[in-house]
């Protein structure tokens, strides 16, 4: 993996970041010398994919984990307490913990929706609530959201994740142009489909057609996980220093596609 001092001497938050893309993006933000702290609901796995983070010349110190819900206030200020206390900072937080749930829009179970909202909706906006004081004292931050295709498009069965994930475009536009005076930026990555354990159990299962998908896809393949944490790096470092509000679509051009033809074969 690439290294650089693009993220030197910075502290990341990354939540659910054990598995997936979640752990993809912690392992590019270390590679470019930023410290780690993982928060996620599986503790034993979290400390595990912390101690296999890189540590570059450029690290501030060691990563670590916390078992955090993260759609409960104390556990959330818990750990970032613990974090500003050994790290003296947070620069950067990765709001990726999020979960799925699909069904015919007559047949949405209210319970399901409300628990999707808790985690995919209301711990985005109280996670930055809660590190927002601290990057603002400081005068900088960045905060990456992660959306997804749905948050800009619309799928058969896909109400209610499809919700929760646009709902997080809004507050991505909205706290981005709030704080940007102040020095903190917002931004959103929107992931399409990615070669993620989940995907690949769901097409191990046939429940997903990869070749279907691969040919409405315009660059003929699906995106390795690291490209999410690539977007992840540049959003965080000072390339992107003049970028606040936005969404970046990371999805080999599925997204812009409309051609009645195959997008690629």
């Amino acid at each position: 993996m690439l290294q650089t001092d693009l993220l030197a001497g910075l502290t990341a938050v990354v939540t659910g970041g054990s598995q997936g893309l979640g752990l993809a993006t912690a392992q590019a933000l270390a590679s470019h010398g930023a410290r780690i702290f993982i928060l996620d609901l599986k503790e034993a796995q979290a400390h595990q994919a912390a101690a296999a983070l890189p540590i570059t010349a450029h690290t501030s110190g060691e990563h670590g984990a916390f078992l955090c819900d993260v759609r409960k206030d104390q556990d959330r200020k818990a750990a970032i307490q613990t974090i500003i206390e050994r790290s003296g900072r947070i620069d950067v937080l990765v709001n990726n913990a999020g979960i799925q749930y699909h069904a015919p829009g007559e047949a949405i179970d209210e319970e399901k929706w409300r628990d999707l909202f808790e985690t995919n909706v209301h711990a985005v906006m109280f996670m930055s609530r809660d590190v927002a004081p601290y990057m603002l004292k400081q005068g900088s931050g960045s905060i990456i959201n992660i959306g997804s295709l749905l948050s800009v498009l619309g799928m058969p069965r896909r109400t209610a994740y499809g919700a929760s994930k646009t709902a997080v475009i809004g507050i991505t536009r909205s706290l981005g142009v709030e704080w940007a005076g102040r020095g903190l930026r917002v931004n959103a990555i929107c992931p399409g489909y990615h070669k993620t354990p989940l995907l690949q159990e769901y097409i191990d299962k046939g429940l997903v057609d990869e070749e279907r998908i691969r040919t409405r896809i315009p660059m003929g393949r699906l995106g390795p996980m690291e490209a999410i944490g690539n977007a992840a790096v540049f959003l965080a470092s000072p390339l992107s220093s003049y970028i606040t509000g936005q969404y970046l679509l990371v999805d080999g051009g599925y997204s812009t596609f409309g051609a009645p033809e195959d997008a690629s074969s």
